[in-house]
């Protein structure tokens, strides 16, 4: 059961829990006043309807014709027990949604500065031969998720016709990536339109496609993007690929195909692939 399940399973349970609590809490608001006393006198089992009146307490005893009241009494008395802790499960459960952070090797990896990152990568490649990276468990942008409506061939759905056709293009190649997955750089959390695990030698990049440049506002929010990974030393061409897209540059297949082939495909330097292309 991977981690996904199991939050998935937690928030069915608290919604259910939930469900209930509202029940009892509805049920309590209209049951009679005082509480279900069960005495045993000689053989006998007798009823008492307890009430509190001012400093002290007054009590009923209850014949068979109160049936009703005692059946009344009874449900609230279990009301009263179960609504506390039904409360408690919805607390705990809260809590460890709010704790848990799934196991992800590459998260662990991306808060490092880059030269420790490329050393641990290095050094324990061998760690990723038998772990599908891409399919793994990890935090995904879950802002704007009405926006995902473009379905790629292996049953992804992303934002646009343009990201659909580079990750088509990744999943023909079998390049391993994640779509928009969280990266921490400092206190803040972005999330790059592709995380790619190179397969020769399982580095990271990040690619990101501003496919909106005719818009001034897009732009400017593309340009505060690029500065922040510039200051944390994710350069383009070296670990960050980037592309672009206006009404009179649409994107080319093409070229997002030799992008492809030259970071991921081939062993040659891929800035002196693009040069020559």
């Amino acid at each position: 059961m991977n981690a996904d399940t199991i939050i998935e399973l937690l928030s069915i349970e608290k919604s259910l829990y939930q469900e209930l609590l509202n029940s009892f809490k509805s049920d309590t608001a209209y049951m009679p006043e005082g509480s279900l006393i069960c005495r045993q006198v000689n053989t006998y089992l007798r009823f008492y309807h307890y009430i509190k009146e001012g400093e002290g307490k007054k009590q009923r005893y209850l014949s068979k014709k109160d049936s009703s009241l005692k059946v009344a009494l009874y449900k609230k008395r279990i009301a009263q027990q179960i609504i506390p802790q039904l409360n408690s499960c919805i607390k705990a459960i809260d809590e460890f949604l709010v704790s848990f952070k799934p196991y992800d090797p590459s998260h662990l990896f991306s808060a490092f500065p880059v030269p420790v990152r490329e050393l641990c990568l290095n050094y324990g490649k061998a760690q990723y031969s038998d772990f599908d990276w891409s399919k793994a468990s990890y935090e995904k942008n879950e802002m704007y998720s009405e926006g995902l409506i473009y379905w790629t061939a292996g049953g992804l759905k992303v934002r646009s016709k343009s990201e659909a056709i580079i990750a088509g293009l990744l999943e023909k190649d079998k390049i391993p990536f994640r779509y928009e997955a969280s990266l921490k750089i400092g206190d803040k959390t972005y999330y790059p339109d592709f995380t790619i695990l190179r397969p020769r030698d399982k580095r990271i990049f990040y690619w990101e496609h501003f496919g909106m440049m005719d818009d001034e506002d897009y732009k400017q929010s593309a340009n505060r993007k690029m500065a922040v990974y510039l200051e944390n030393d994710i350069f383009p061409w070296d670990q960050l690929i980037t592309t672009y897209e206006s009404d009179k540059c649409p994107i080319d297949v093409r070229n997002i195909q030799s992008i492809i082939n030259a970071f991921f495909i081939r062993n040659d330097n891929p800035a002196t692939i693009i040069d020559q292309a």
